[in-house]
């Protein structure tokens, strides 16, 4: 049985923080025997507890829940990209559930596809809300059904038998992640995600997503965001003129350039030009092609450094800061909470290409080229290393390889790559240890004469119709006969203590109170 941080009364980074401090002088919130509440003291009277000792209590109820959102680009060209996604969903979910507490999971798919309202709608051909950021249950592809109950949009599986579908969890998620690829052109994962878990409806703090999608994001569950794209994040505001002419001609001419995915990069990025040595010397992808343009084939091209998402764009495009802020709001600890995985194209080489536009006479057309893709095509940087022969390619993921930095628990891999299987199973393993780096202790530790943690747990266990309070011994104390507790350093996720309890049987304890001593300053 794993145990986890009790959500509840003070933060639980500032609670490590001041363990780490040892002091944790203050309002006694903090400290062993302080009578706090939700997770916090209420070991004893005020007063009765040393200074020197803190006390962190486990929930035992909400140490295995998991809520994962895959969030796939359903445009045109998409689908190879989504089928090696395909192939990596059951070692996914096996990793997910190889440890010894089977994890109680929610797992969602919704496509970056949330329209683009524009006053040339036809053209545009991306009717809003597109998907909204709802969840999918109706597969695009071959699947015959997704097993799901009636009235279920997303998989939920507590690992102990209850679910909501029928068959095997990964043919299900397989048959709803087939997203197909008729979506919009200009894809907003940043805002599908941020939508779908209610993130930017915030009523009285609480998320309030779209009516279909209720009931799959936990509060106390670690979240993990999963985006598949091979082009870059285009979130924009409601009101954004970014996909509009504004009775301007669709050209060169028209204030914001050509109608094409080619704005979502010129209003979302800001780049280093050849030779600039800067950092603030940044500037957004040019329209026309400059004079030190380099000839690669037929066209002229740029090579543009150390790119960024365009935080002053005017409100074209929404800040990834924004977006990150969004998601972080849902959870009281992000960092021990949140896991954004991004399958992207790398977000280097950044090369600007002008091609023939088609059906305007002597325009060249900027267009970013290609990150990755195949060797010696036309539209893939002359600076690419990265080579596919399954007909794969991806524009440089500048938004959405910041917007996973942004949090501190991330993994990055190229939409490129062969195969997803290293990228999925090390997603899987991030999320595992997630969850079991919650009953961490990351504060330092007095140690008995045995060089034991100088600690005492203290169990709550179902008497009846009531609860009592049950002392647990150290298990080395009592020869591993349950009831006891153990105490690993270095566990994985864990850079301090990671405390676990080996409960008698037919006693499975609620929650775990964890009064450990520590050293004088």
């Amino acid at each position: 049985m794993m145990l986890t941080i009790h959500r509840g009364g003070p933060s639980v980074r500032a609670l490590l923080l001041c363990l780490a401090a040892a002091g944790c002088g203050g309002s006694g919130q903090d400290r062993a025997g302080s009578g706090g509440q939700n997770g916090v003291g209420g070991q004893g009277g005020a007063g009765n507890a040393p200074a020197a000792q803190a006390t962190l209590t486990f929930g035992q109820a909400i140490d295995d829940q998991v809520d994962v959102l895959f969030v796939i680009n359903d445009m045109a060209s998409t689908g190879a990209n989504q089928q090696k996604l395909l192939l990596q969903l059951p070692a996914f979910l096996n990793e997910l559930q190889s440890g010894s507490t089977p994890l109680d999971l929610h797992i969602a798919v919704t496509t970056t596809d949330m329209g683009a309202a524009s006053d040339v709608q036809a053209s545009v051909g991306c009717m809003p809300p597109g998907d909204g950021g709802q969840f999918r249950t109706t597969p695009a592809g071959t699947c015959s059904g997704t097993t799901l109950a009636a009235g279920a949009t997303y998989l939920a599986d507590d690992g102990r038998g209850a679910t909501n579908f029928t068959g095997a969890i990964a043919a299900a998620l397989q048959c709803i992640s087939t997203v197909g690829d008729e979506g919009c052109g200009f894809g907003q994962p940043l805002a599908a995600a941020v939508h779908a878990l209610g993130a930017d409806n915030l009523q009285g703090g609480a998320p309030t997503p779209p009516p279909a999608n209720a009931g799959f994001l936990r509060p106390d569950a670690v979240l993990a965001i999963v985006v598949l794209s091979n082009e870059d994040d285009c979130s924009a505001p409601a009101d954004t003129r970014l996909f509009s002419l504004q009775g301007q001609p669709d050209g060169l001419s028209n204030p914001l350039g050509p109608l094409d995915h080619g704005r979502c990069n010129r209003y979302g990025h800001l780049c280093r030009e050849p030779g600039s040595t800067s950092p603030d010397a940044l500037v957004a992808p040019p329209l026309a092609p400059p004079a030190d343009a380099r000839l690669t084939g037929a066209a002229p091209t740029l090579g543009l450094f150390d790119c960024q998402d365009n935080d002053t764009s005017t409100g074209l495009l929404v800040p990834v800061r924004t977006l990150a802020g969004q998601i972080k709001a849902l959870k009281s600890d992000p960092d021990g909470q949140i896991l954004v995985a991004a399958l992207v194209a790398p977000a280097s080489p950044y090369t600007v290409g002008w091609f023939p536009a088609g059906g305007q006479s002597g325009e060249l057309w900027p267009e970013i080229m290609h990150s990755c893709g195949a060797q010696g095509a036309a539209n893939v940087s002359p600076d690419a290393t990265q080579f596919t022969p399954d007909g794969t390619f991806g524009d440089p993921g500048v938004r959405l390889t910041q917007f996973a930095h942004g949090f501190s628990n991330s993994l990055v891999a190229s939409v490129c790559d062969a195969s997803y299987a290293s990228a999925m199973a090390a997603t899987a393993t991030q999320i595992v240890q997630l969850v079991g780096g919650r009953n961490c202790w990351r504060g330092s530790v007095q140690k008995t004469a045995r060089g034991l943690p100088d600690c005492r747990v203290a169990a709550t266990v179902a008497n009846g119709a009531a609860s009592e309070t049950v002392q647990y011994p150290n298990c080395a104390d009592d020869g591993e006969t349950p009831p006891c507790w153990t105490a690993n350093s270095g566990s994985p996720g864990c850079s301090g203590i990671a405390f676990s309890t080996i409960d008698a049987p037919g006693a499975a304890s609620s929650s775990i109170a964890v009064t450990c001593s520590l050293p004088q300053p």
